[in-house]
């Protein structure tokens, strides 16, 4: 039986593992995260492809060097174990046509440039700075008002006096400030390079908006040391010291009401062989899945607080525009400092026609024609030395996917694939045009959609920004969309709350922790109280009941690389074959692992120290006796029952998952393809009950009934019926993005691919 909790968190995005980990910390509050996605963390976790990272949706933060607020709460909810690497000076890059602006480190040197470039508009440049600051501040006052103890009146007047003067300035759209006080097209360009970074085309933004972003990186850009996916686990101690926890794998779908107050929520928990309904009951709910999921879907309809929330279910019906995007996740050969990048971001515009054309940039980008790039190069923002990444972004409306919607992740058909594939093919020729050299570092990369956006985080349309930073969503911040709801007991955190971006969603996050412990009166000030007097103590890290501790009962070396590992688990697991576990191989570094086998208390894995990451590094030297802990079981991927034809195509570790299908029995009427490069690392001979085997060795001659070639190879020419046949791939990402794209030439519709 699940203990009690004293508040409900949905979702683990940054908004709401801000709100937990201060009222954990500050207030010693028993907090329930409840996060849709395997990983916790939102949109600052991170994915993995052989031993390769890329961060989902931080790709810098402003504001957080020492000693400055945002700083301050990050170190105190953390416990101060997340670290921050500074960015190159020159941390951001707008490109045009003709013109390669550097943006660097410092409000003054980046108007004195400006300044050079533009000599006839110095007083209009004097003029936008100033204007920055003052509608930056008109938005942060209204926050700051929300926070102001009930027994201070005077102050919040003072406030919404304040408020007054730069009203007028914040609340006209970012296009209309430009026209107003720039005469060079170019120059208005230039200032409206960072539009992405809040998804609204500057016709749409408000300059409230526009002002608090821009001006947030006025001393230039961090990013988290050892990347994003540190942030949520390193909130995740802070949170289960206190008696709490985050529960990955759990989808809420209503939030339970009770004499018009908010009192739990039902959840489905795919935690586990099998999906179970789940209830859980608080006296205080947080939503920190956006305004439009909150009011439109988690909250009931036909209830007595219909009639208090009507005006924000018409205002989030009426307000879900704001871009998506494509998102390219880029695995390079060799270090991006070899063409001179230091970390820098690059917004690059293959043209000077302004960034107002939204629906006519979707067209491009699906043409492989893209218009505007953000790229970025993660490895080296985060300090990783083995791997090399980039991602490039494309702001899109998302509706440009709207005929794949209903399909399934992971298998949305042949010309969903080629449409993604001249998507990544035509941002990699124009980067490669800015940055040359760039195509040739390219070794395997992957395309997100809206739909893979909206598939792991329910937002509607895979709009990651929430509501529209439009004026009119900036003025109803002030009245509709503030951290407390007209529902007694649910508070909403993140961007809706607040403004976008980490630092926006964060300050939700605070604004929400304030206003639960507001009937106290003094909730702000509680938190900042505990942030000055706790910021120093130790966090004594405690295990939930949902991990289980891990015992190293044997290591066995299949191959110089490969390893057969069996550990021991505190109590037994139930689990789907096919599924696979969390595994902790470093503190706060979690990798995931499909299950080769698990009887009793026994779990075998199969783990690889080829690729030299944090979990090469564990296995490598892990010895029998040695503790850890899993999260378990995870995943969907599992036999479909039916009788078709099974064909399992596996390299390396890839194995693994299937190793528990064959144990489970699949039947006559399969075959495994198994690729490797010469015989000894054929780790097949291994085990027994196995279908029957080809061997697809590359680098010397296969065995009798083996294939001499690689493993794409050997299925290039395969005879099969598309209707009848179910292929299931696991093991490198470019062998299963090969193989995937080989058999849905060859007609095939039935591909099965763990998507973890």
């Amino acid at each position: 039986m699940d203990k009690k909790y004293d508040i409900i968190v949905i979702g683990s995005g940054i908004g709401g593992l801000t709100a937990a980990g201060l009222l954990a910390r500050a207030a010693g509050k028993r907090v329930l995260v409840l996060e849709k996605h395997s990983e916790r963390g939102g949109l600052t976790h991170v994915f993995r492809r052989d031993g390769a990272s890329w961060d989902v949706g931080v790709h810098y933060v402003g504001n957080v060097q020492p000693g400055t607020l945002e700083r301050r709460i990050f170190d105190f909810i953390t416990g101060g174990k997340l670290k921050w690497n500074k960015m190159p000076d020159n941390f951001e890059r707008f490109v045009y046509p003709g013109l390669d602006f550097a943006v660097p480190s410092d409000p003054k040197r980046y108007a004195k440039r400006l300044m050079e470039l533009f000599p006839d508009e110095k007083v209009a440049i004097r003029r936008y700075f100033k204007d920055l600051r003052t509608a930056s501040r008109w938005y942060v006052l209204g926050l700051q008002q929300q926070m102001v103890p009930y027994f201070l009146p005077p102050l919040s007047w003072i406030l919404t006096l304040l408020r007054k003067f730069g009203q007028k300035l914040a609340l006209q759209t970012t296009q209309a400030y430009l026209d107003g006080h720039f005469q060079s097209t170019s120059l208005k360009n230039l200032l409206a390079s960072q539009w992405g970074d809040y998804g609204v085309p500057p016709a749409e933004s408000a300059f409230a908006l526009h002002s608090l972003v821009v001006y947030s990186y006025a001393y230039g850009g961090y990013f988290p040391a050892g990347g994003s996916g540190r942030i949520g686990r390193t909130i995740e101690a802070v949170i289960e010291a206190a008696g709490g926890e985050i529960r990955v794998c759990n989808e809420v779908e209503e939030i339970l009401l009770k004499g018009g107050r908010a009192v739990g929520v039902k959840v489905i928990d795919r935690r586990g062989a099998k999906p179970r309904e789940r209830t859980y009951y608080a006296k205080t709910i947080i939503s920190n899945a956006g305004a439009i999921l909150t009011y439109q879907k988690l909250l009931p309809h036909g209830t007595k607080v219909d009639k208090k929330i009507k005006r924000h279910r018409e205002f989030v019906r009426n307000n879900q525009g704001g871009g998506s995007g494509v998102t390219l996740y880029i695995r390079l050969k060799d270090s991006p400092a070899k063409l001179g990048i230091q970390g820098e971001n690059y917004w690059i515009n293959m043209d000077n026609n302004g960034h107002n054309l939204l629906d006519d940039g979707s067209e491009l980008a699906l043409q492989g024609k893209p218009r505007l790039i953000y790229a970025s190069f993660p490895s080296l923002k985060s300090g990783e030395e083995h791997f090399h990444t980039a991602e490039c972004i494309v702001i899109l409306n998302s509706k440009a996917f709207d005929k794949w919607q209903g399909s399934t992740l992971m298998n949305r058909g042949r010309e969903y694939s080629e449409v993604k594939d001249k998507i990544a093919k035509g941002l990699i020729d124009a980067v490669d045009k800015t940055i040359p050299g760039f195509a040739d570092l390219v070794s395997y990369y992957e395309l997100s959609t809206p739909l893979t956006v909206e598939h792991y985080t329910s937002h509607p349309g895979g709009r990651f920004y929430g509501l529209p930073g439009t004026p009119a969503k900036v003025k109803a911040n002030t009245s509709l969309f503030k951290s407390h709801t007209p529902v007694r007991g649910l508070f909403i955190s993140g961007t809706d709350a607040c403004s976008l971006g980490v630092t926006g969603a964060m300050f939700g996050g605070v604004a929400a922790a304030a206003s639960v412990l507001w009937p106290q009166g003094y909730g702000f000030p509680r938190i900042m109280a505990a942030m000055a007097l706790l910021r120093n103590r130790r966090i004594k890290p405690v295990r939930p009941q949902s991990r289980r501790e891990a015992v190293v009962k044997s290591k066995t070396m299949l191959t110089p690389q490969v390893a057969h590992l069996i550990l021991e688990l505190d109590r037994e697991m139930d689990f789907t074959p096919g599924q696979y576990v969390k595994l902790r191989v470093a503190p706060y570094e979690w990798r995931d692992y499909s299950i080769a086998s698990c009887s009793g208390r026994n779990l075998g894995l199969l783990m690889s120290s080829r690729t030299g990451g944090e979990g090469s590094k564990w296995i490598e030297k892990v010895q029998n006796g040695e503790k850890t802990e899993i999260e378990a079981p995870f995943g969907s991927y599992a036999l479909v029952k039916n009788n078709h034809r099974r064909v399992f195509i596996a390299t390396g570790t890839g194995l693994a998952p299937f190793l528990s299908m064959f144990e489970a029995g699949v039947g006559e009427n399969s075959q495994l393809f198994f690729g490797c490069r010469t015989n000894d690392e054929d780790i097949t001979r291994h085990f027994t009950n196995l279908p029957p085997v080809t061997s697809c060795i590359s680098r010397e001659k296969a065995p009798q009934g083996g294939f001499n070639g690689r493993v794409t190879a050997a299925i290039a020419d395969l005879d099969f019926d598309p209707a009848e046949t179910d292929f299931y791939l696991c093991g490198s990402a470019a062998m299963v993005s090969d193989s995937r794209a080989i058999l849905e030439r060859a007609g095939a519709v039935n591909i099965l691919v763990e998507p973890y």
